[in-house]
Order: structure tokens, then C-alpha cells, then sequence
């Protein structure tokens, strides 16, 4: 049985190696002819800034910063189909050259064929659960630049409108680096509890410390607001240095709030920490959190729905299995993609992403019960 497993699993792995290449060089082909003066043009630039010997060398430079981070989110969002796409090709080559006919000949149960691939699966969904939690966050950041904003300085800074904080002090600035962290035009405004402005922080630039969670400004002064005893009168206060404007709006908050998909990247213990700081709905954090597990046992279920249509008893036209099988998982995993990232008004978070699965469970061990042997 090791000798079936063994070659059940190279088969497969064989065969998501060879999709998620084709796959995604495809993707990559179609955009870089689409997008090539783009590129040409931030070559060109790479070349007239002295940081490349050539303009082809420049260009294999910008293609790979552009596409190599985008490697990992591809592998993240298409795991689970081509998961799907790799079983299929391996019972369509074993149905073809009669491998199952010998295997049932030999007195092995079909069945026994679907839990090699299943751990495959499994350990390829595991490795997308590392890779959004480990891998993902350390390019959230470059998974953020179009490709228009390519090799030019500045081009995807923005302005940062007054942001409410944990404690409800407001940050502004002026602009907004989310390559760097960097803040030019910084002026921070602390209030008390009523909401009355107590202190003004400003600095011209400024940049995060997540040792200290705590803005470094560059030249930052501080105006302090003081209330006088007789009529109530409110004078400021002379400038003062200050060093530090200490908050939770960590750059990835800061980008969460501009960019809704910014969050996608992140790493559960990141979505914690901008959820309190109030960047997105603690409830959304939540849903994305138990997503993240719950799209693992709907790729599984959805792979074992899909794995009778190819492994087949007797002769069977390949072509129109291939086309109901994607006309029945195709749709099962974007549904489920879909309910589980939406919110369902009146449901806890958990009660949503746990509704595909419960919908899924019944449908897959039915299928696999069904399956001839």
C-alpha cells in the first residue's frame, strides 16, 4: 500500500507543481503585454537613477519586484482549485492508462485511492494557512503598489485625514509613505475625555517605533492648552520639544483604513492589534480570523465532492466529468468564500463561516459513500 501511496502522491504534487506554474505564469504573461509600457517606462527610470547597467536588466529587475511578492498571494487565493485541477489530472492520467482497472484487480478498494490524495490536500492548506500568517505580512505592504506606481518615489503616498486612536486622540498627515512608514506633515491632537483638545503635537516628519509604540518625531513641538481660573478663558502654552507621540496607529492601521483588501495580508495576531486600534470592526477582524480555518475544510469538503467524478469504475468520457466537476466545485468554493468574508446581519461571525461548512460536511460524505469500489 506504501508502493499506491507513494505513487498517488508524486503524481499529484507533480501535478499542482505544473498547474500553479502554468497558471501563473499565464497570469503574469498576460499582464506584463498589457502593462508593458508601464514597465518599460520604470525600467527606463531605474536606469536614468543609476540603479541598473542596462534597460533589459532594469526590466527583469522591475518584473521581479512587481510579481515575485504576488507569488505567494496567487498561491493563497487558487490553493484550493488547483488542488482540485491536480486530483483531477491524476485519476484522468490513472483512469486512462488502467491503473485503476489493476488496482481494483488487485483487490484494493477506489476509496483507499482518496486518502493519499486528501493528505496531500491537507498538507497543502496547512502550508497556505503558514504562508497567510508568516509569509503574506512581510510583502503586505508591496502587494499594495500598481503598477503604475512603479520605480517612482512618492507615487503611492497619501494624505491621512484626521484618525480617531484607542484613546481618541486624532493623527493627521499631511502625507503618508506605506513603503516606508514615514509621515511628513505630522501633527497629532490629544483630547480628554470630553473631547476637548488639551495638547497639539507637530512635527515635520516622522516615523513608527513598534519597540515603543510610538510615532519618533524629527523636530516635533508640543502645544500645551491651559484653562484659566478666572472666566474660564483657554490660553496655549509655549512650544516645547517633544520626541515621541505614543499611540496604537501603527502604519498598518494607518493603511488598513485606506485600503479595505490591506487586511487580507495580515497576520491574525496584526488583525488583533489594528482591530483595537479601531482601523476595522472587531467583528470583521473576527470573521477574517475564522475564515483563515474555515476556507481549509471547505477546500477539503469541496475535494472530496469532486473526487467521484473522476474516479470511475468502468469507461467514462473525462472531458464532460471535468466540466461537471467545475461547474459543481467552482461555484461551491466562491459561495463559501464569499459567506464566510460577508457579514449576515443578525449572525455572530462565527455562525457565518461555520454555515458553507455545515452545508458541505453532508454533501461530502455522502459523495464519498456513494463512491464505487
Amino acid at each position: 500500500m506504501r508502493i499506491l501511496d507513494r505513487a498517488i502522491v508524486f503524481r499529484f504534487l507533480g501535478n499542482y507543481a505544473m498547474l500553479f506554474a502554468l497558471l501563473f505564469t499565464f497570469a503574469t504573461a498576460i499582464d506584463v503585454v498589457l502593462q508593458m509600457e508601464v514597465y518599460l517606462g520604470a525600467a527606463d527610470a531605474m536606469v536614468s537613477r543609476g540603479l541598473s547597467g542596462g534597460r533589459w536588466s532594469a526590466l527583469a529587475t522591475v518584473l521581479f519586484q512587481f510579481h515575485g511578492p504576488r507569488v505567494f498571494q496567487f498561491f493563497q487565493f487558487m490553493s484550493g482549485l488547483l488542488a482540485i485541477g491536480a486530483m483531477g489530472f491524476t485519476f484522468a492520467q490513472m483512469h486512462r492508462a488502467r491503473e485503476l482497472v489493476a488496482i481494483m484487480a488487485a483487490g484494493v478498494p477506489l476509496r483507499r485511492c482518496v486518502w493519499a490524495v486528501l493528505a496531500c490536500a491537507l498538507g497543502i492548506n496547512l502550508l497556505q494557512l503558514a504562508n497567510q500568517e508568516l509569509v503574506l505580512p512581510r510583502f503586505a505592504e508591496q502587494l499594495l503598489v500598481a503598477q503604475r506606481e512603479i520605480g517612482r518615489a512618492g507615487a503611492s503616498n497619501f494624505e491621512v485625514p484626521l484618525t480617531r486612536d484607542s484613546s481618541g486622540h486624532l493623527l493627521y498627515a499631511s502625507t503618508f509613505d506605506p513603503l516606508t512608514g514615514r509621515i511628513g506633515g505630522f501633527l497629532g491632537l490629544e483630547r480628554d475625555e470630553s473631547g476637548t483638545l488639551v495638547r497639539r503635537v507637530s512635527a515635520p516628519t516622522a516615523a513608527w517605533d513598534a519597540g515603543k509604540g510610538a510615532w519618533v518625531l524629527e523636530g516635533g513641538t508640543a502645544v500645551v492648552r491651559e484653562r484659566e481660573a478666572a472666566g474660564g478663558a483657554v490660553r496655549s502654552g509655549a512650544p516645547v520639544p517633544v520626541a515621541e507621540w505614543p499611540t496604537d496607529l501603527a502604519p498598518k492601521s494607518v493603511i488598513a483604513r485606506r485600503h479595505g483588501m490591506f487586511a487580507q495580508t495580515l497576520s491574525s495576531r496584526e488583525l488583533r492589534a489594528i482591530a483595537e486600534a479601531g482601523a476595522i470592526d472587531p467583528s470583521q477582524a473576527t470573521r477574517m480570523q475564522l475564515g483563515r480555518v474555515g476556507i481549509i475544510l471547505v477546500n477539503m469538503l469541496v475535494l472530496a465532492i469532486a473526487v467521484p467524478f473522476f474516479l470511475r469504475r468502468g469507461p467514462a468520457g473525462m472531458l464532460q466529468m471535468s466540466v461537471l466537476c467545475a461547474a459543481t466545485c467552482v461555484p461551491a468554493i466562491i459561495v463559501s468564500a464569499v459567506v464566510m468574508s460577508a457579514p449576515v446581519s443578525g449572525l455572530p461571525p462565527a455562525v457565518s463561516v461555520a454555515i458553507p461548512i455545515a452545508l458541505l460536511i453532508p454533501a461530502a460524505v455522502a459523495r464519498i459513500s456513494w463512491l464505487p469500489s
